[in-house]
Order: structure tokens, then sequence, then C-alpha cells
């Protein structure tokens, strides 16, 4: 694996449309590889197109006003937060913890599990019981709402811990900037090559190109919620 941290070129192979996402597998049988084939996250090209369009939609039906409410209000565990305050936003009866089995698991680097299979399963049910693509991008923006924002929540309430001011949306950038949850991406070259890009080094937190993180508004929301309840529980 080659390892790429200059900011520059990193910037340049994110949006380069040769340089692709790590294939996977894909399965007929709902689980957890099923539902990394069906994804917009690990998918390239058309697609990859049709299938973040209906990510966005959903999206955009979320007020990320009222998002960064829910977390504000809300108690509970922190590696779960995000995914309840968009679950509720959803109006999804899933359980938080089905998500969490799956986002330990959704990259395909990592092993599958017969607990990440089955919860795949019970999130397929509660999100209406059909595979279909609606139901795959529902579970996929739980998903990428789960690990990466519980992280920078956590990173958040440790910065208000230690005396961070300015306004929730500062502490929240300041966060991105100095210590991202997300630190490394993964593309390949046509020649087969796996690089594993450095987004901090480039200051990149949600990625960059087609494969950017379409809820970074979101995210950063929830995260400033969950900010201004640190600070109202001092």
């Amino acid at each position: 694996m080659q390892i790429v941290n200059e900011p520059e070129a990193v910037s340049r192979l994110l949006n380069d449309r040769r340089y692709v996402v790590p294939a996977v597998r894909g399965c007929d049988e709902i689980g957890l590889e099923w539902l990394r084939g069906e994804v917009a996250r690990f998918s390239s090209g058309i697609r990859h197109r049709r299938r973040r369009a209906a990510v966005s939609l959903i999206l955009r039906g979320l007020d990320p006003a009222a998002l960064r409410e829910g977390a504000r209000l809300a108690d509970g565990a922190q590696e779960t937060l995000a995914v309840r305050v968009v679950a509720s936003a959803l109006g999804l009866a899933v359980d938080p913890d089905d998500v969490a089995v799956v986002a330990r698991h959704y990259q395909p680097h990592t092993p599958v599990s017969e607990d990440a299979d089955a919860a795949v399963q019970r999130l397929v049910l509660a999100c209406g019981g059909r595979g279909d693509e609606r139901t795959v991008a529902l579970i996929g923006v739980l998903v990428q709402a789960c690990e990466a924002t519980a992280v920078l929540i956590g990173r958040c309430r440790d910065a208000v811990r230690d005396g961070a001011r300015g306004a929730a949306e500062d502490v929240v950038a300041e966060v991105l900037r100095s210590d991202p949850p997300v630190r490394t991406t993964r593309r390949v070259s046509r020649d087969g090559t796996t690089l594993l890009l450095d987004l901090a080094s480039a200051d990149l937190p949600f990625g960059a190109g087609a494969h950017s993180c379409p809820g970074r508004e979101h995210a950063v929301a929830i995260a400033a919620g969950a900010v201004e309840r640190a600070r109202e529980a001092r």
C-alpha cells in the first residue's frame, strides 16, 4: 500500500475519477457484504452517482438546525448519540446498537461477522422491510453518522472540558482541523495499487471530490449541539 500525505497530491487524487474506492464483493443475501455492495460509499461511476443521489435526497429532508437542537437535548451513550438524533428525525425505530455493530464492520478491510449480518437484517426490517435503494440509503446515512460523528462529539466535549472558547461551530471547526475523526481514506489506481490518502495532512476532514461526505453540514450541526449540551452541563 502506498501512503500519500502531500496535501496537493491528496486533493488531486480525491478529485481524479480514475482513482476509485476499493471494490467490494457484494452478495445477494441480505447481510453486511450485501450492504457493502449496495451503498454509495463503496460504489464508483454511474452506480455511485445514482446511489449518492438517493442519499442526498434523504439528507435534504433533514434540517441541520433541528439536528443540532436534538443533539443539545439528547442523553445517553456518546457512541450512538448521532444515530439516535438522525433516526428520530427520519422517523425510524431502529436499534442504535445495531447501527453501531454494522459501523464497526462497515469498511471492506474489516472482517464480516454473524452479529453484523444479523444487525443489517434487523435494520432492513426497521427501514421498511425491503432491500431496495432507499432502504440501503437510509442504512448508509445511519452508519455514516455513527462512528466518525461519535468520535467528533467526544473530541469536541474534551475541548469544552479543557476550556475551549468561542461559538460551538468554532470548537467543532478547530477539532476538525487539529484532530479529525477520519484521518485517511483509500483509493485504487488503474494498475491496482492501493493508495492510503492522508486526509488530515490535507485538511480535508470530509474528503473531496465525488466521494466527499454529503452529510458534512449535518455532522457539524450535531457536534455543535453536543458542544452546547456539554457547556450547559458544566
